[in-house]
């Protein structure tokens, strides 16, 4: 399976080599930096030298805008923060990143990125939506979000436990 996954789902582009969103109809990988290659990070197909390059990846701006994780590159043909999938933040994606991120010992984007969903989370009185907008470094509301949220809010509190303790919670520790 990983020989496969390596095979099919890493690409080289002009933003890096990465772990592609998905193949397309026709199995070609589909490019673009996304957020989804963080939920890889916990799941052991990642060589060592792989999660590095996921975590650097991950650091970029473009991806890490301060406000937790876009789903999407922000230089990426298509991108919109108001948008269900194409740069919108989910926070428990974000979880999903950080714990992921520091599971494979990458601690400075995992606190980086954590350190974002909490500054974010104030701009909603500390009630996360399910997802929302960062544009030009400010956590923004997404029209139709459902606030407060049950995963976003949870992925919230495994995110803080992190943070405070810089320990994974043991349901995330990797096997």
């Amino acid at each position: 399976m990983a020989h496969r996954f390596r095979e099919n789902f890493w690409i080289d582009d002009p933003d890096g080599r990465y772990p592609a969103i998905a193949l397309d109809g026709h199995g070609r990988a589909v490019t673009g930096p996304a957020s989804n290659m963080a939920h890889l990070l916990s799941t052991g197909i990642l060589s060592p030298h792989e999660a590095h390059l996921v975590a650097d990846r991950l650091a970029r701006p473009d991806l890490d805008g301060g406000r937790g994780l876009r789903t999407l590159s922000s230089t990426t043909g298509g991108y919109d923060p108001l948008t269900y999938h194409r740069g919108s933040v989910w926070p428990h994606d974000t979880a999903i990143a950080v714990l992921g991120l520091a599971g494979v010992g990458r601690h400075d984007v995992a606190r980086s990125l954590g350190e974002g969903l909490v500054t974010a989370a104030a701009a909603f009185d500390d009630r996360l939506p399910e997802l929302y907008a960062e544009i030009d470094g400010e956590a923004r509301s997404y029209p139709t979000a459902c606030r407060p949220q049950a995963w976003a809010a949870a992925g919230a509190v495994a995110v803080v436990s992190y943070l405070d303790s810089g320990l994974l919670p043991a349901w995330a520790v990797p096997q």
